[in-house]
């Protein structure tokens, strides 16, 4: 809890050093590394569009379409085939903010990685933001794990894929445990009556999400 609330201190004490505190400076400023598909001049020509009357896309760097589905000050949402992007600025205790940064890939099912860092792109732990629910969350609470049905059932989940999706006006983040689409339909069908339909849904309260 100690490193946690240090942890805190210095993300917002580097938020408050750093001058980028609106979604279009922390999209112009994002590593390379971590946008392949765009140049910060492509960023800035997506935003122009999407401020624009036209609607429109801006090639990315692999001739696909790319297009801003969700631009505020502090949310932007990109989309370029079967790769999407979400930032979100999410503010602390302090009024200070840190960068959420989901990216989804879907091939056909999707599946997300969840990242989080300072305003100016410092990574941080994300285990200090949230605690993802493992596999077992999405298990029916009244599902015996030791019954044949459920055993032979589970067999086909074979990995874990996770798709992560935040609400920007109710500042939730929904984990949607995707794997049992990946399945057969005969498997899917077999696990399904096993699985909660829901995603489990966390709430931002400026330490974490809940």
């Amino acid at each position: 809890m100690l490193m946690k609330k240090v942890a805190l201190f210095f993300c917002g004490l580097l938020s408050f050093c750093c001058h980028a505190q609106n979604i279009s400076s922390v999209f112009g400023s994002m590593p390379k590394d971590l946008i392949l598909l765009a140049d910060s001049i492509q960023r800035q020509d997506l935003m122009n569009v999407y401020n624009s009357e036209f609607s429109g896309n801006i090639k990315d760097k692999l001739n696909g379409k790319m297009v801003l589905n969700s631009f505020t000050e502090d949310f932007i949402e990109l989309q370029s085939g079967n790769f999407s992007m979400q930032i979100a600025l999410l503010k602390l205790v302090n009024d200070s903010k840190i960068i959420c940064l989901i990216q989804t890939v879907c091939a056909p099912v999707c599946d997300s990685q969840l990242s989080f860092y300072t305003v100016d792109w410092k990574p941080l732990n994300a285990s200090d933001f949230i605690l993802p629910a493992d596999v077992s969350w999405f298990i029916k609470d009244d599902t015996d794990k030791t019954g044949e049905g459920f055993i032979n059932a589970s067999k086909s989940l074979d990995m874990d894929l996770m798709q992560f999706s935040f609400d920007p006006k109710k500042l939730e983040l929904a984990q949607t445990y995707t794997t049992p689409q990946y399945l057969s339909k005969e498997d899917r069908k077999a696990i399904e009556p096993f699985l909660k339909q829901e995603p489990k849904v966390f709430v931002w309260r400026k330490t974490g999400f809940k």
